[in-house]
């Protein structure tokens, strides 16, 4: 009994220094996601108001119906800021990360002859995952835990036939599906369950079934059956624009996530070099490191797979520094903790704002200013600026343009941006009072020497044009201490 006790208690500070690792991690990132002040618009009016938008309010242009794949993520993201404020964020990443990485541990535990878990290495899987997910916070982060639950549950099926947690499945779809669309994921992983169950010739019933019950059960949204076809367009949308989309050997990304590419790859080789291959995971590991090299977004996923299926095959390489990883293994233990009592010295109490990651100022101008209007900005600043100026200012478009907007002005905006040919469509079709310009991009310098558009203040991140003839002789300067908009970055207007 005493031994138990013992190994217990080992354990829960094991899994208390990993939960202190996430939460230290994620106090460093100063950044929010885009799309976050579009997520809190919908949850503000759900919880608030009892009303689930099904149509777009926020921009002038043509819309389609409203079909928010995360909505429940929004309502979430909303009760937290309310009623915990900015830390409640922080610590809600920290918590996604951490059940993460512990189904991870348990999906490595269920590995024949399994080493004992390592500090070392789920420290390591936290670094990259972080280098991964530096924002604060995204739906897929809801994903990305999901898809390391579905996949201890199937493995765990898999290797036991006894277990029958796999009906579990359902009904975790149902949330999954509310929370995020990434559930696709969830039932894609299901159906290689099911193939290689065929090929290798054991019970496939069970992932056939489950499969059969939860991919009706999509359904059960706010949106019912239409949801469906727009789940599947989505899925299959190219976003050639999109650079997380982008693949890892993209000139933009390369760089950047070349470790953890790295780090994959020789994962993956390692887990089809062992000697009793496995064909699930063999599936599991071509499809997943499939998707996330096409597209950066979905590294994560080829991540967590590696690392919950090929642990025994990249420990083996350390197997005769075995002494010396312990020793390192104890240091960590002390490093981590040393580095969770710095976590007040980032002051997460409040919204710790990145200065370039917003167009904080030039929204704070048109605010001071109360200059009105059809507002035409990079899609990336859509969602923020809707959060601060409605209803003074209606958008162009934002980051909903899948659930929202049509492909055609998003082009548009594209062209518009690029200066390409028929660049000034978006401004012909549509009546634009106000651009508001991302200084690094080509239309930005055109648009000062354009006739028709004056820049009335430039920002640290945009300019900001009117037309001529709306010009006036004297503006009001927006705040310029940062700490200002680290306390007011999510004050905004009624949405009611």
């Amino acid at each position: 009994m005493c031994k138990i006790l013992k190994i217990n208690k080992k354990y829960l500070l094991f899994l208390l220094v990993i939960f202190l690792l996430c939460l230290f991690l994620n106090c460093l990132s100063t950044n929010y996601d885009y799309d976050l002040f579009a997520r809190l618009i919908v949850g503000e009016r759900f919880l608030e108001y009892y009303i689930l938008p099904f149509k777009d309010f926020l921009s002038y242009t043509p819309t389609h119906n409203w079909y928010d794949h995360e909505w429940g993520s929004g309502v979430v993201f909303y009760f937290i800021l309310k009623y915990f404020g900015a830390f409640g964020i922080i610590l809600l990443q920290a918590i996604l990360m951490f059940f993460t990485a512990f189904f991870i541990l348990k999906t490595q535990r269920l590995q024949k002859h399994s080493f004992p878990n390592s500090l070392i290495f789920t420290t390591l899987f936290l670094v990259l995952f972080y280098k991964l997910n530096t924002e604060l916070i995204r739906c897929q982060m809801f994903s990305f835990f999901f898809f390391s639950l579905f996949l201890y549950i199937l493995e765990k099926s898999r290797t036991s036939q006894k277990s029958s947690i796999i009906w579990l499945i359902p009904f975790l779809t149902i949330i999954w599906n509310n929370l995020h669309g990434g559930v696709v994921s969830g039932l894609g992983l299901i159906f290689m369950y099911f193939i290689g169950a065929i090929i290798e010739k054991k019970d496939w019933k069970k992932y056939f079934l489950v499969l059969l019950i939860s991919t009706p059960l999509l359904i059960i949204n706010p949106y019912g059956y239409k949801y469906l076809n727009f789940l599947f367009s989505a899925t299959t949308m190219q976003r050639k624009y999109v650079i997380e989309w982008w693949p890892v050997w993209a000139k933009y990304h390369m760089f950047h996530y070349l470790p953890t590419s790295i780090f994959i790859l020789l994962g993956t080789l390692l887990g089809f070099f062992y000697k009793k291959l496995n064909i699930t995971k063999v599936i599991v590991l071509l499809v997943t490191l499939t998707l996330g090299f096409i597209h950066v977004k979905l590294l994560s996923i080829a991540l967590i797979t590696v690392c919950a299926f090929c642990y025994n095959e990249i420990f083996s390489l350390f197997i005769k520094l075995k002494p010396i990883l312990k020793k390192i293994e104890k240091s960590l233990y002390l490093v981590i903790l040393i580095l969770a009592l710095t976590i007040p010295l980032f002051s997460p109490t409040y919204p710790r704002v990145s200065i370039n990651k917003y167009p904080i100022t030039e929204v704070e101008f048109l605010k001071i200013n109360d200059i009105k209007g059809n507002l035409l900005t990079s899609f990336g600043f859509g969602s923020f600026v809707s959060y601060k100026l409605y209803p003074n200012n209606l958008i162009y478009m934002d980051g909903r343009y899948e659930e929202v907007y049509n492909n055609e002005e998003f082009l548009n905006l594209k062209y518009f941006e690029l200066v390409e040919e028929n660049w000034n469509n978006v401004l012909k079709k549509y009546p634009t009072e106000i651009l508001m310009i991302n200084k690094t991009i080509p239309v930005y310098e055109f648009l000062k020497t354009n006739n028709e558009w004056r820049e009335i203040y430039t920002g640290l991140k945009c300019g900001i044009f009117v037309k001529k003839e709306n010009v006036k002789n004297n503006y009001i300067n927006p705040n310029k201490d940062l700490d200002y908009y680290k306390k007011t970055i999510f004050n905004h207007r009624s949405f009611k």
